[in-house]
């Protein structure tokens, strides 16, 4: 009896700690330098260093990109929809908007970089490191994580309804609106998130907060459950008098 306690107890611990996200480095030892025009919609393209680019208005939807590494390049109102990247690199990339539903990450970083609304809603992103970046809106609506690290990033506005989150961490990040509707997390850590709006409390039921978090989502956490909380300076109490009055 006494070691089933022990082994309850035991689960529950582990279960309370959330697992860190397993990343690996994108492979890119055999980079060749290249140019913008060797990207088309539909191709696959392997091995391509890209520097000092401009892809804006560029419509590259169902692109492949394979161990890939960017630098520098601009991307304002680039089509993405539906392409994808493993074993990618992209640094220092600008855009005002890019457009990537659908699409597939896998051992990818991004880093350095500033987009100002990326739709990349219904994806599937998977040992991706996103570090050192400043992004406007990100919509991620219905998309599926795993093995997420955030680190050093400000997001204005981040749309998470509906995704199927595993294994995600934020590590000194701030986010103006968190909005959730919905979704699945499991092992998402948001400890290292500073929220300053949420959307959709309910819908963090799976995540791991800090006890500093727990004290100023409580009012809307009691919003959400209904409660109503009102405190007693003191309790009168009746006297005899007052009774028979």
């Amino acid at each position: 009896m006494t070691a089933g306690r022990t082994d309850t107890a035991d689960d529950a611990s582990s279960l309370a700690v959330p697992r860190p996200p397993v990343l690996a480095a994108p492979d890119l030892g055999r980079l060749h330098d290249g140019e913008a025009d060797e990207l088309a919609a539909g191709e696959m393209v392997e091995d391509l260093q890209l520097v000092e680019a401009d892809l804006s208005g560029a419509d590259l939807p169902a692109l492949s990109l394979l161990s890939c590494r960017f630098s520098e390049v601009f991307a304002n109102d680039t089509d993405l929809a539906a392409a994808r990247l493993v074993d990618c690199r992209l640094e220092r990339l600008s855009a005002t908007y890019l457009h990537s539903p659908r699409s597939t990450w896998r051992t990818v970083e991004l880093a350095d970089s500033r987009i100002g609304a990326w739709e990349i809603y219904d994806a599937d992103v998977e040992s991706v490191l996103i570090e050192d970046c400043r992004l406007g809106f990100a919509n991620l609506v219905g998309t599926a994580l795993r093995d997420v690290l955030i680190r050093g990033t400000r997001i204005d506005e981040l749309d998470l309804s509906g995704i199927d989150a595993q294994r995600i961490r934020f590590e000194d990040c701030r986010v103006g609106v968190l909005r959730l509707r919905g979704g699945s997390l499991s092992d998402v850590d948001l400890r290292g998130l500073e929220m300053t709006v949420v959307s959709g409390i309910g819908s963090l039921a799976g995540a791991t907060i800090s006890s500093g978090q727990l004290t100023e989502l409580a009012p809307l956490l009691a919003q959400h459950l209904g409660l109503r909380i009102e405190d007693r300076d003191h309790v009168q109490n009746a006297t005899p008098g007052s009774a028979h009055a």
